[in-house]
């Protein structure tokens, strides 16, 4: 059972006098103020235009008449002629900042209650807060802030003033009462306590704010307004009940609440869905209603339930228990506390955020830290700033017991190779691909480096040991090689029958005639340079040869003639071609004749022998389905255009179908019968094409042809 104190009849006969005192007012207000009080006054004062336009568009539709001051000296101008309801200050002005802007209102007549809010970017730390609050600031919020939640906090102390209006008006009316002056000042220190608690809630819910300190904190600030001794937050979820009583450090009273009351609030709620605040006049076992819904009951003691929210998402309840201090408070009154609701709502909302960022943070550095490849984070200018535990797998003793790192020392731009070379650098501000070779951990290794920008001037790089990839991709490009040799066994046997015949019939021709005495010097000089012409060039064809099959994979990059690959590998493929009945008609066009490609000329020999060979079968293939009048023939087009090798080669074969098309340059795609390729031929020449920086492209009809075209950049005049 609930004893009355004395204190407690003194305050009742004091909430009993300011009731009858409040209804005399309005009735006299009825009377001799028949009029629309004016809107109250917002000032804004910020020495940045912009950002006092975006603060008044914010505010624009709050009934309130707003101001605007660019400077501490004009702020005051304003606030000695004008009272304000609540005034906004950015923290950093030159000449007179916020702070002391402050300090000189608080010195001011009209203006030395008015609530102030300190907005500031970057002086948010305790000390700064702290120095906020002694100029006598209200409220400290940080930018970029969020609309909501400054426009609810205007809110409140826009309807605190209208309220402190009112009682500022009744005082007026009454001024002969001091007993009526005393209860209006009453009222006034009342609604300033609710208005210094939603400042002190929002301080503690900002920056990297302890969650339960500082709601247990907030529940004190709400019990001492309502004339409470405890307080409690009861979550929507399984989480810790967090209670606050009168004289005990830390509380949780979980076990004093009845059992069910959370689905009881929650059903109480959903009832009465535009509800912010329910009573309870029974001690939590009684039926939940809205503020004075029986006006009966208006000046029982009561217990309250604010509903705690963000948006659409409930959080759960905020419950002031047995509250003395509110009987004599409106409906609207007790509404305004449910901005401790929205208060509890966004500090959980994101609190939760906070601990999800924390989670994803620590999930996503777990995969980095297990992740097979070498992962790496610099500067701009290549500093290392962490690195994963592969990354020092891979360059072991290169980074081991050094304390300054730079990744550019470790994958030198003088160490790359030819696969995908640094056209400008590592960290050039977009996704780079390269490969190094470097050695380390006493063995040589070919690395590849994948590089993308990251915010605030970082880069984030993968680097992976693909020594062993490449390995096999020259192992099977040198296959590749050694199958295309075999198939132009024919055409490497007729280029050089032609320097043999011509070395056959000149020696004959010159025994013949020295048997007739007709061989005088100059005759036998004549001879022997045309059969040493034939040798040089046999000996050119076997060199060349030679060089295809042994790959010159490890060769220097350097510049070529366009014209030189092609000649190549026509001269290799032609009697190939013509023995199979195939009429190759070429079209190159003069301008080639000046224009170098920068790479390995016998990888691009090899892309246009495996794209002969892939003409030579499918018109083959087309010649076998009986067709009398086919004649295969094989177009050959060389062009520059903008600096680009345009190089087509078009054949009037089998085709290949929209689906095949698709995937025909994926490893072991083909479209040959069984036995008749590997399926690695247009993969690698894919490959070969790109490293080249080049594009390799496809397109045919099925029936009629294919044409496939090349685009290698090219230099013109620059031979090297």
């Amino acid at each position: 059972m609930y004893v009355k104190s004395k204190k407690d009849n003194k305050q009742q006969v004091l909430i009993k006098n300011n009731t009858i005192f409040r209804a005399r007012i309005y009735r006299s207000l009825e009377k001799k103020l028949n009029m629309i009080p004016s809107l109250p006054n917002i000032l804004i004062v910020d020495d940045i235009e912009v950002n006092l336009i975006l603060l008044e568009t914010a505010l624009r539709k709050e009934q309130a008449k707003i101001h605007r001051a660019t400077s501490g000296q004009e702020a005051l101008e304003l606030t000695e002629k004008t009272e304000y309801a609540l005034i906004i200050l950015d923290v950093s002005m030159p000449v007179m900042n916020g702070f002391e802007l402050a300090t000189h209102i608080r010195k001011q007549h009209l203006n030395s209650i008015t609530p102030i809010i300190f907005i500031s970017a970057i002086l948010f730390d305790e000390f700064s807060v702290s120095q906020g609050y002694r100029s006598g600031a209200v409220d400290y919020i940080s930018k970029p802030y969020h609309h909501e939640i400054l426009l609810s906090k205007v809110r409140v102390f826009l309807q605190l003033y209208n309220q402190r209006q009112e009682i500022q008006h009744q005082s007026i009316v009454l001024q002969e009462s001091n007993d009526r002056y005393r209860s209006s000042q009453e009222i006034l220190k009342l609604r300033l306590q609710l208005q210094k608690a939603v400042s002190l809630a929002s301080a503690r819910f900002a920056g990297n704010f302890e969650l339960n300190n500082s709601i247990h904190f907030m529940l004190r600030d709400i019990a001492n307004v309502c004339g409470s001794s405890s307080a409690t937050f009861l979550p929507a979820d399984k989480s810790p009940v967090i209670g606050y009583k009168e004289g005990v450090p830390a509380f949780n009273n979980s076990s004093k609440l009845p059992a069910g009351l959370k689905q009881k609030l929650v059903k109480a709620f959903s009832e009465h869905l535009e509800a912010v605040i329910l009573i309870n006049y029974d001690d939590l076992e009684g039926p939940w209603i809205l503020p004075y819904q029986n006006e009966t009951q208006k000046n029982s003691i009561a217990t309250v339930a604010i509903n705690v929210a963000s948006g659409e998402k409930q959080f759960g309840h905020l419950i002031i228990h047995t509250c003395n201090g509110i009987s004599s408070w409106e409906a609207s009154e007790l509404n305004a506390l449910s901005v401790f609701g929205t208060i509890t709502g966004n500090a959980l909302e994101r609190n939760q955020t906070r601990q999800d960022l924390i989670a994803s943070e620590q999930r996503y550095r777990s995969y980095i830290e297990n992740a097979p490849e070498g992962i790496v984070v610099t500067t701009a200018t290549g500093d290392i700033l962490e690195y994963n535990q592969a990354f020092v797998q891979i360059f072991g003793d290169i980074i081991r017991d050094k304390n300054h790192l730079n990744i550019l020392n470790i994958l030198n731009k003088q160490d790359v190779t030819g696969h995908n070379p640094v056209k400008n650098k590592l960290l050039n501000g977009k996704l780079s691909r390269c490969e190094f070779t470097i050695t380390a951990n006493d063995k040589r290794m070919l690395i590849k480096a994948e590089s993308v920008k990251l915010p605030a001037k970082q880069y984030l790089i993968f680097c992976t040991d693909i020594t062993k990839e490449r390995e096999l991709e020259k192992h099977i490009i040198q296959t590749e090689r050694m199958v295309a040799i075999g198939e132009m066994a024919t055409g490497i046997a007729h280029e050089i029958n032609q320097p043999l015949n011509t070395i056959s019939f000149g020696i004959d021709n010159l025994f013949q005639a020295l048997d007739s005495n007709k061989a005088d010097k100059a005759y036998i000089k004549e001879k022997s340079n045309k059969i040493f012409d034939s040798i040089h060039r046999m000996r050119n064809i076997i060199d060349h040869v030679r060089n295809f099959a042994r790959g010159n994979d490890d060769v220097m990059l350097s510049s070529f003639p366009v014209i030189e690959p092609l000649n190549n590998a026509l001269s290799l493929y032609t009697e190939q071609l013509k023995n199979h009945g195939i009429d190759v008609q070429k079209s190159i066009e003069k301008s080639t004749e000046n224009a170098f490609i920068h790479g390995n000329t016998y990888k691009i020999e090899q892309v246009l022998l495996n794209l002969f060979s892939n003409a030579r079968d499918t018109m083959e293939e087309k010649k076998q389905c009986n067709q009398i009048d086919y004649q295969p023939v094989l177009n050959l087009n060389a062009s520059i255009d903008n600096n680009n090798l345009i190089l087509t080669i078009t054949d009037n074969g089998m085709g290949i179908t929209p689906e095949q098309l698709k995937h025909i340059t994926k490893p072991f795609v083909t479209g040959k019968a069984p036995g008749m390729g590997t399926g690695l031929g247009l993969a690698i020449s894919q490959k070969i094409v790109n490293e080249h920086n080049g594009k390799l492209s496809f397109s045919s009809v099925p029936g009629n042809g294919t044409t496939v075209k090349i685009e290698i950049p090219v230099k013109i005049n620059v031979p090297l």
